[in-house]
C-alpha cells in the first residue's frame, strides 16, 4: 500500500479523484490540510525569526509547527488505513457487526486527532498574532482558515460516522469532546481574524462595546427571553439614551465595524421589547432592525462573528411578520449549526405560514383577532 506522505501533490489528488480503495478521503483531506496549515505557521514564524533574531515564541511556533505538520501526513496514512479496514468490515457487517463497528470506532480515531491538533494549531497562530512577532499576517489567516476548514471536516465525520455506532457510551464522549474542540477552534479562528484586520473590536465605539459586553455576558443570557423587571430596568438604566438614539437613526458611526452593527440590531430588536412590554412600541423599530441585519450578512466581516453572534444579527428575520423575509432567513439559521435556534426559526415561520402574522401581538397593537387566531392562542407556546 502506497503512503500519502510519500506522494507528491499531484499524485495525491490524483488518486483521491479515483475510486481507488482503500484510498485519500475526507479524513485524509482534512490531515493533509492540518499539514498545509502547520507549514503556514512555520513559514511565516522562521522568516519572522531570520529577520528579526532569536525570540522564544516564534522558536518554540516554529517547533509545534513543524510537529503539527508531521502529524498530519502520519495521520492522513492512518485515515486511509481506517478507512480501509471500514471498507473489509462493511463487506461482513450483516454476520460481523462487532468487528464493523470496532473498524468504524478506529476510523473516527484519526478525526479527533485532526480536531485536536487543529485546536493546538489556531492556538499558536493566535499568541503569535498577540504578540506582534510576525509580519506575515496572510499566510498565519491562511493557516487559521485551513486548520479551522480542517476542524469542520473532522466534526462533520465524527458525526457521520457515530451514527453508524452503537455504542452509546463511546458516541456520547466523543460527541461532547468533538463539539466543544471545534467550538474552540472556531472561536479562536474569530480571535484571530478581529486581532489582524482593521475594523475590528479595537476601533469599536465605546457604547457600542458596553451593549455587547452587557449582552454577552454569561451571567445576562439566562434572561435574553425571559419577562424580568429587574433586568429590563438594568437595561433602561444603563441604555435607554442609547435606544433612542438608535430609533432616530443617530448610531450610523456604529456600522463601521460588523460589531457596531451587531450592537446597533440589538437595541433595536432586543432593547425595544425589554424596554416596552405589551406596548406597541416593543416591535416599532423591527423594520430598521431587519434593514440592518440584511446589511450586516452581507457584510465581509460577518463570517468572523462567532455562531452566537450572528444568532442576534439574524433575529430581526424570525421577528418579521413576511412569509418571504422568513424564506431568506431559514438558510442563515442553517449555517448557524444551533439545532435550538433552528428550532425556533421554523416555528416562527409555520405560523406566519399559517396566519401571515404572529397572533400575540394583536392585543398591543390593536388587531382583531380571527376565531382560529384565538383558538390557537389558547395553546401552550403560542407566543414568544
Amino acid at each position: 500500500m502506497y503512503k500519502i506522505s510519500e506522494l507528491t501533490v499531484d499524485d495525491y489528488l490524483k488518486k483521491m479523484a479515483v475510486c481507488d480503495f482503500p484510498g485519500p478521503a475526507a479524513g485524509s483531506a482534512a490531515a493533509t490540510a492540518v499539514a498545509m496549515a502547520a507549514a503556514l505557521l512555520e513559514m511565516s514564524c522562521d522568516g519572522s525569526l531570520r529577520k528579526n533574531g532569536d525570540n522564544p515564541l516564534l522558536a518554540e511556533s516554529i517547533a509545534l509547527a513543524a510537529e503539527l505538520r508531521q502529524a498530519g501526513l502520519n495521520l492522513a496514512d492512518v485515515d486511509m488505513a481506517a478507512y480501509g479496514r471500514v471498507i473489509t468490515a462493511a463487506k461482513n457487517k450483516a454476520t460481523d457487526r462487532e468487528a464493523y463497528e470496532t473498524a468504524m470506532k478506529g476510523a473516527t480515531e484519526p478525526f479527533m486527532a485532526i480536531l485536536r491538533h487543529c485546536h493546538r494549531l489556531l492556538g499558536q497562530i493566535e499568541k503569535v498574532i498577540k504578540g506582534s512577532f510576525s509580519r506575515v499576517l496572510g499566510d498565519l489567516v491562511g493557516g487559521a482558515y485551513l486548520a479551522e476548514a480542517a476542524a469542520a471536516a473532522s466534526k462533520s465525520g465524527i458525526d457521520v460516522n457515530l451514527m453508524m455506532i452503537g455504542d452509546r457510551a463511546y458516541q456520547s464522549r466523543y460527541q461532547t469532546e468533538a463539539k466543544a474542540l471545534y467550538q474552540a477552534c472556531v472561536s479562536l479562528k474569530v480571535e484571530i481574524l478581529s486581532q489582524v484586520f482593521s475594523g475590528s473590536s479595537a476601533d469599536l465605539q465605546p457604547e457600542a462595546k458596553a451593549v455587547l459586553d452587557f449582552w454577552f455576558d454569561p451571567a445576562n443570557q439566562p434572561y435574553w427571553f425571559l419577562k424580568n423587571e429587574a433586568f429590563d430596568m438594568v437595561i433602561r438604566r444603563q441604555f435607554y439614551d442609547c435606544w433612542v438614539a438608535a430609533g432616530k437613526g443617530l448610531l450610523a458611526d456604529w456600522r463601521d465595524t460588523i460589531e457596531g452593527r451587531l450592537a446597533e440590531i440589538i437595541l433595536l430588536d432586543q432593547f425595544s421589547r425589554n424596554l416596552n412590554r405589551d406596548d406597541s412600541r416593543a416591535f416599532a423599530q423591527d423594520a430598521m432592525a431587519l434593514t440592518l441585519a440584511q446589511e450586516a450578512v452581507r457584510h465581509p466581516d460577518y463570517q468572523r462573528l462567532d455562531p452566537l453572534r450572528q444568532r442576534f444579527v439574524l433575529m430581526p428575520f424570525m421577528h418579521s411578520e413576511s412569509a418571504g423575509i422568513h424564506q431568506l432567513g431559514l438558510p442563515l439559521f442553517e449555517a448557524l449549526g444551533d439545532p435550538k435556534t433552528l428550532e425556533y426559526e421554523i416555528r416562527h415561520q409555520q405560523i406566519i405560514a399559517q396566519f401571515g402574522r404572529y397572533p400575540h401581538r394583536n392585543e398591543v397593537l390593536k388587531r382583531e383577532s380571527t376565531a382560529a387566531e384565538m383558538a390557537f392562542l389558547k395553546q401552550p407556546g403560542s407566543s414568544f
